[in-house]
């Protein structure tokens, strides 16, 4: 029997759904169904990264009911993880080995980059980011040699660090999407979902953490895109909307406190974060969606072989509501001109 939350508003009841459980099984039958389904779409999300999407956003309606159920309850109420993890998708058999850099594009070109499509356009709208992944709409997230000791998607070597996808950036994602080609068992995508992580903080420090206290610099991939790229930006408080249901925006080595206390208050933020947080182990055929607003995320540490067999993440942006962008995107409507990163 489905769990659910009753509260009194009004003079009326309403039913909250239960949180979405994190991690979604397919069946053979349901992996076979979402295979036939992605094969309607034709378009190349590279080349003509518009139509991929509206071809994407036509099949997903085809796609198994279980599964869209699953999808659109966590992007209407989240999951206690912060993320959902679809296991079980059809992976190419002739699958290229993992480049070292994101320079080509080839996840996007794989049939699992289609089935990754059709299920990102239930939780919205696929979008690029020209100051990101070289703008394409579905990017390699790759071990790349010269960058492996960066806090970049393509390092390796040191872990990436808890924040908020473009926390800098008013036009952020809502959702990141990442589709395991190849994992490595060494390798887990960390998340710490900002309902659970409230119940570390007393009353007061909620509070304060409601304030404008920190600011945020950018980050080292978009600097070469915009027009001031040394700015600071701020200030921003970390926690928003609901008591209950919070969103979080955090970034640890971009954001600082404006105050002695407002840094120490960021540095709990962290530890508590490191202490609990979930992790998931992404291996072929995971597709995982992280809900950005809701809960902050990271990366372990990892030691690729640079043998062609290394970790191989196609990586995309899903915003719920595509038409608040549209002023800001390049011709395509897919994009998001760089300038306004």
């Amino acid at each position: 029997m489905r769990s659910i939350t009753v509260t009194k508003t009004a003079g009326t009841i309403t039913e909250r759904p239960a949180p979405q459980q994190t991690v979604f099984q397919l069946t053979p039958e349901q992996s076979e169904q979402i295979r036939r389904v992605a094969e309607q779409i034709t378009a190349d999300p590279i080349l003509d990264p518009d139509e991929f999407g509206r071809q994407s956003l036509t099949a997903s309606f085809d796609l198994p009911t279980e599964l869209r159920a699953a999808v659109l309850n966590f992007s209407d109420v989240g999951s206690d993880s912060g993320v959902f993890v679809v296991r079980g998708l059809y992976v190419d058999e002739d699958l290229i080995d993992t480049p070292t850099d994101n320079t080509q594009a080839l996840g996007a070109r794989t049939f699992f980059a289609k089935q990754m499509g059709a299920i990102a356009h239930l939780a919205g709208s696929m979008v690029a980011y020209e100051a990101e992944g070289n703008g394409n709409l579905i990017q390699d997230m790759v071990p790349n040699p010269k960058l492996a000791m960066t806090q970049q998607s393509q390092g390796s070597k040191v872990e990436l660090e808890a924040h908020t996808e473009q926390c800098f950036s008013e036009h952020k994602p809502d959702y990141v999407v990442l589709g395991a080609l190849r994992g490595d068992t060494e390798a887990f995508t960390y998340a710490y979902s900002a309902r659970k992580f409230t119940e570390h903080f007393t009353d007061e420090e909620l509070r304060k953490l409601r304030e404008a206290r920190w600011m945020t610099q950018i980050d080292d991939s978009f600097k070469p895109f915009i027009p001031d790229p040394n700015a600071v930006r701020g200030p921003y408080p970390i926690l928003t909307g609901p008591v209950d249901d919070p969103y979080i925006l955090i970034d640890q080595d971009l954001m600082h406190g404006v105050t002695k206390e407002s840094q120490e208050l960021l540095d709990k933020v962290v530890q508590t974060y490191i202490a609990n947080r979930d992790g998931v182990n992404l291996q072929a055929g995971d597709l995982l969606l992280l809900d950005n607003p809701r809960a902050m995320h990271g990366r372990s540490q990892f030691s690729p072989r640079f043998d062609g067999k290394d970790r191989f993440i196609a990586r995309g942006f899903v915003v719920r509501d595509r038409r608040r962008l549209w002023p800001w995107m390049l011709d395509d409507r897919r994009t998001l001109a760089a300038q306004y990163s």
